[in-house]
């Protein structure tokens, strides 16, 4: 199944290859991470592990328009207690820019996690996420634009307790005033259970921020 998926989620992003590139650019990413860290997503000190992960990403651009695709693999080891997994990563992004003011955007992804031990109940932990989103920025004036986004994220589970589905919110707002460029964006993830078989509880995370960078060369 999960091989199928991938093939057609390729076969999906074949049309994008056949414009007129200039020549794509590779990037290729090693990371190790060790010790005891803090989880961005919940602020929760994570136990001592050691985690390798891989990406390999290409882009290539046309006039007005760009596209790029990332295989991203991790493998996560935990010291001191049960827990390890892996996961392969897939995701395909385009934007498009219409006219001056407008420009548009959209992702597609999917991840497959994979748990080498059982969950309580003897059944398997692994997932699969599919992920779809789109986003889009308007030039109010020169040096004000505006973002928003929305994607939906739907993680299909062994055990169908598991079964999740998500949707992210986001908005943004930036204005450039002389050397000053102020910022404001708003991130919300609201998860829901995905099927009747579902265990998983509704619940909701907001993340807002405000950045103020300063440029004096501009």
């Amino acid at each position: 199944m999960k091989k199928s998926i991938v093939l057609l989620f390729l076969i999906v992003c074949l049309p994008s290859w056949s414009l007129e590139w200039k020549l794509p650019v590779f990037t290729l990413k090693y990371e190790a991470a060790e010790g005891e860290s803090e989880d961005p997503e919940d602020e929760t000190l994570q136990p001592s592990s050691l985690r390798n992960t891989i990406s390999l990403r290409v882009k290539e651009e046309v006039e007005e328009a760009s596209f790029g695709l990332t295989l991203r693999g991790s493998m996560k080891d935990y010291y001191l207690q049960t827990g390890d997994y892996s996961y392969l990563d897939l995701e395909h992004d385009g934007s498009f820019h219409l006219g001056d003011a407008w420009k548009l955007g959209y992702a597609l992804g999917m991840k497959g996690k994979d748990f080498p031990e059982l969950d309580s109940q003897g059944l398997s932990k692994d997932t699969l996420s599919l992920k779809a989103g789109t986003n889009a920025a308007f030039s109010v004036v020169r040096g004000t634009t505006l973002e928003a986004g929305l994607a939906g994220r739907y993680e299909l589970a062994e055990n169908p307790l598991d079964s999740l589905q998500a949707c992210i919110l986001t908005a943004g707002f930036s204005t450039r005033l002389g050397e000053w460029l102020l910022g404001a964006h708003y991130r919300g993830a609201f998860r829901l259970p995905l099927g009747p078989s579902s265990g998983v509880g509704a619940g909701a995370y907001h993340t807002g921020s405000f950045a103020l960078q300063w440029d004096p060369n501009r």
